[in-house]
């Protein structure tokens, strides 16, 4: 029984350590693509990224991404994801696309955000904004969501308000 027991922890520990470095390795490659060269360059991206905004109602530009920001990996609840933007060519304090993707799952999730309109007072635009492809799981989805609530803030708060040279 014991020499069972050691056997399947052999086999399990076998199994699942060639698993991490290889997601590791493979979310690398993806860091430092610009959104559009991600759909293009990337099918396990593309994919995924269609799949999350199928349905879903969202300006043409988003089908492209071709104005957007270089890819990063984040930790978001303790699992590493990639990030990546495209805002729309009125640029970012106009409309920006978050996208998460993890290459493990070839899931992609993210957030449509509508920035406020900092010159109207009582704006209301982001109250449009969406989100798609949010995992099933509860808890990813709720940490997902606050990451990007969080960053979208974080952005928009920088273009609006650049540091004075």
């Amino acid at each position: 029984m014991k020499k069972l027991a050691r056997c399947i922890c052999l086999a399990t520990a076998l199994a699942t350590a060639p698993l991490t470095p290889a997601v590791a390795a493979s979310l690398e490659s993806y860091v430092g693509q610009q959104p559009e060269a991600l759909l293009k360059s990337k099918a396990d991206f593309a994919r995924a990224y269609r799949s999350a905004v199928k349905g879903v109602d969202l300006p043409a530009w988003t089908k492209r991404l071709a104005a957007g920001k270089a890819s990063e990996v984040v930790v978001i609840d303790n699992s590493r994801y990639l990030l990546t933007s495209a805002c729309s060519s009125r640029g970012c304090l106009d409309e920006i696309l978050y996208v998460v993707f993890d290459p493990g799952s070839g899931l992609a999730s993210g957030f449509f955000y509508l920035p406020p309109a900092g010159d109207t007072p009582g704006d209301t635009r982001t109250a449009f904004s969406r989100w798609y492809g949010l995992p099933t799981d509860a808890g990813k989805a709720k940490a997902i969501s606050n990451f990007l609530i969080e960053r979208a803030a974080t952005d928009t708060q920088s273009l609006a308000n650049p540091p004075k040279k």
